[in-house]
């Protein structure tokens, strides 16, 4: 029989105590995030959520990422991380366990950024770092399907690897080093920004080693000019490279006045959901460091490496955005200088001494930021900067205005400047070192406390709006139940930027093929707008699908099987044909704008009967200006190939109708003899904006129709 020996037993049981805080803060912060995820009742972030769950389902049941069936190249290993989580027999229980892995993994950056910490700080402060970096207001993302989650944890990771190959300087320790960096863009794309980091973080260490400062001491007046030349050269080579290389980077830099301060926006909303205290104490650190110990080169290399990569991409990223999307406030995508950050601050906080002409510069700094962010707090909601949570909260709350949310961010910045003033002055003076400790511990608490207040003010008003969008009818997977996840078609019309179809797609795997009639079918992934064979309606191309799901606006030819929240599902027999389809009008009440168009396919011959085509005005009645409405039917014709489209082939017939908001047109029906195969198109003049908030152009809610003639 063996018996350990006391000294591995003692050592073991120190390991595990010293462990013990750190492993009871990720259990209670996983429970909290796990809680908060339950809360969220479906996807809201569109098409981004549903491309990302797409990817993975494709890596879960064929091995690939897909999307709507076609192969997709390889774009994150996010996709693979929650894969396993479509192995679920339902969708709602594959949703919730890719939601607990974004948790388990995003969270558990507490631990490569509690060793980060630890390579400069004791314990304790490493601790506390730990817990910071997990408890930012970002951590609102592990609730949605997108890769910050993993590339948050990932980034952690990196920055521990880097740091530790600076200070060990190992051969293991530098090749682990360079495999995360490497690994990093297959994370998120946006990680290769580490390596920039990485390089100048070595850079920084080379120049202010022994060595280095004694190379540099040597040059003279022009030897330092011509080296500060030749890094604004390879600057400038960088930048056309990137020019070159990148359309983001070519249009984004281009408008150099909007990187600037958007990209200051970023870090201003980052500085408001960190508590202020953290950017104003890492950049009084930073100004005032000698870079002479090897841990105060490391530390300030990489923090400097981390916040100008990610600060550039960041600026550049969001002037570009501004270009062809808005103008945001970027911080979604500055979130990884957390750990770094928070471990300057356990720097600061242990050794607690600052320059006071660092703190002034420092301070100032983080006034302008404070004074130019825009804090959107009258809004809901905003994701892309979580940091701006808890202005939104105490808006919301207590009524804070955006001058009173100015006011208490000074005050919290003066608070910061004595804070760090103290702090300073218990360092120099013996009889005020007893209290540092506990105090240097409430500060810790207060920076932890806000970050979670912003990340709790986040999720809840994320999770609200996710509530907004369960507008589905239940149960949600309900195409999935009635098919037994058979392979089916969607097709509709007016689809454009439809949350509402995003969902449907989102939570029923079933929908494989997705066809509109109009070309309006939205991204992610293929779409199909059909060619038609013949007069028929027998679609071109036919495909191996039983089911079709149709959106009002189109009837398949077929059995409906089961209709919901106004969508139908038909088992429809081959080859696959289509009735009827209209374009032109939404699938809000009907409305159309200037015009619309209906065609209706035949079966067998020619059917006789009446074209329906039904006007209204009785939603927007009132002192809107009239609609003078122009109806024109038309026998049909197929164009030929590779159009293969319904159009007019002869014109048969044209109405004249005004339709009015004072007097209000109520049913106003229009019936025309005709025989299918017909076309209607409808055009009208004269239409109005129904409210400040509403800005489409609308004429007339329209229903068409056909009446057999022998329903006469």
């Amino acid at each position: 029989m063996t018996v350990a020996h006391p000294a591995t037993r003692s050592s073991t049981i120190d390991r595990l105590l010293a462990a013990y805080p750190l492993l009871l803060a990720y259990i209670v912060l996983l429970i909290l995030y796990a809680w908060q995820t339950t809360k969220h009742p479906t996807p809201w972030l569109f098409t981004d959520e549903l491309q990302w769950a797409d990817l993975s389902r494709g890596v879960a049941h064929h091995g690939v990422p897909e999307i709507r069936l076609q192969r997709q190249p390889f774009t994150s290993l996010y996709a693979y991380l929650i894969a396993p989580a479509w192995w679920a027999s339902t969708t709602s229980a594959g949703y919730a366990a890719a939601k607990y892995i974004n948790v388990a993994v995003m969270t558990a950056s507490l631990f490569p950024a509690y060793a980060l910490a630890r390579l400069f700080v004791p314990r304790p402060a490493a601790i506390a770092c730990g817990i910071a970096t997990a408890s930012v207001p970002a951590l609102y993302f592990s609730a949605l399907l997108i890769p910050e989650p993993f590339a948050y944890f990932w980034a952690a990771l990196v920055l521990w690897l880097v740091a530790r190959a600076l200070v060990v300087r190992s051969r293991r320790a530098a090749v682990v080093a360079v495999v995360s960096l490497a690994i990093g863009p297959a994370v998120r794309s946006e990680l290769a920004v580490l390596i920039v980091a990485a390089v100048v973080a070595v850079a920084i260490l080379a120049a202010t080693g022994t060595r280095g400062r004694a190379l540099i001491g040597s040059w003279s007046w022009r030897e330092r000019a011509s080296a500060v030349l030749l890094l604004i050269g390879a600057a400038i080579f960088l930048g056309a490279l990137g020019d070159h290389h990148s359309y983001t980077w070519q249009i984004g830099t281009h408008f150099d006045h909007r990187m600037f301060t958007y990209g200051l926006w970023a870090v201003g909303a980052l500085t408001i959901g960190a508590g202020t205290l953290p950017v104003v104490v890492a950049l009084a650190w930073l100004f005032g460091n000698r870079f002479r110990t090897i841990d105060d080169r490391v530390l300030g290399g990489l923090f400097v490496g981390a916040v100008l990569a990610f600060g550039m991409y960041t600026a550049v990223k969001a002037s570009y955005l501004s270009t062809n999307f808005a103008i945001r406030v970027e911080e979604r995508n500055l979130i990884y200088v957390a750990p770094v950050l928070f471990a300057v601050v356990a720097r600061w906080a242990v050794a607690g001494r600052l320059r006071v002409v660092a703190l002034a510069v420092s301070g100032a700094i983080v006034g302008y930021l404070l004074a130019s962010t825009p804090y959107h707090n009258n809004e809901h909601f905003y994701s892309d900067a979580p940091g701006l949570s808890v202005l939104q909260w105490l808006n919301q709350r207590i009524y804070f205005t955006t001058t009173d949310a100015q006011r208490l961010l000074v005050g919290i910045l003066a608070g910061s400047i004595v804070v760090v003033l103290l702090r300073g002055l218990a360092a120099r003076r013996g009889f005020l070192r007893a209290i540092a400790a506990p105090a240097g511990a409430l500060l810790a608490v207060a920076v932890i406390g806000w970050n979670l207040w912003g990340e709790i003010a986040a999720a809840n008003a994320s999770n609200s709006f996710s509530r907004t969008f369960v507008s589905i009818p239940l149960p949600r997977d309900w195409i999935d139940r009635a098919t037994g996840k058979a392979p089916t078609m969607f097709i509709g019309q007016s689809l454009a930027t439809s949350n509402e179809f995003w969902s449907i797609e989102f939570w029923n795997q079933s929908l494989q093929y997705v066809w509109s009639v109009d070309a309006t079918a939205p991204k992610p992934g293929p779409s199909t707008t059909p060619n038609y064979l013949d007069t028929t309606g027998a679609v071109d191309p036919q495909i191996p699908v039983d089911w079709i799901v149709a959106s009002p606006g189109v009837d398949p030819v077929g059995h409906r099987v089961e209709s919901a929240g106004g969508l139908r599902l038909y088992h429809v027999p081959h080859p696959i044909r289509i009735a009827d389809a209209e374009g032109g009008v939404s699938s809000d009440a009907n409305w159309m704008s200037t015009s619309s168009w209906y065609y209706r396919f035949t079966s067998a011959g020619t059917e006789p009967g009446y074209a329906t085509v039904s006007l209204s005005r009785a939603a927007a009645c009132g002192s809107f200006t009239p609609s003078h409405v122009t109806i024109k039917l038309s026998s049909l014709r197929i164009t030929p190939e590779p159009q293969a489209q319904p159009v007019a082939k002869k014109l048969l017939a044209v109405r004249h109708v005004t339709v009015r908001s004072n007097p209000c047109t109520a049913n106003l029906v229009v019936r025309i003899p005709a025989r299918t195969p017909y076309r209607i198109d409808v055009s009208a003049v004269g239409t109005f904006q129904p409210s400040q908030f509403d800005q489409r152009q609308l004429s007339t809610q329209i229903t068409y129709g056909f009446e057999p003639a022998k329903k006469r």
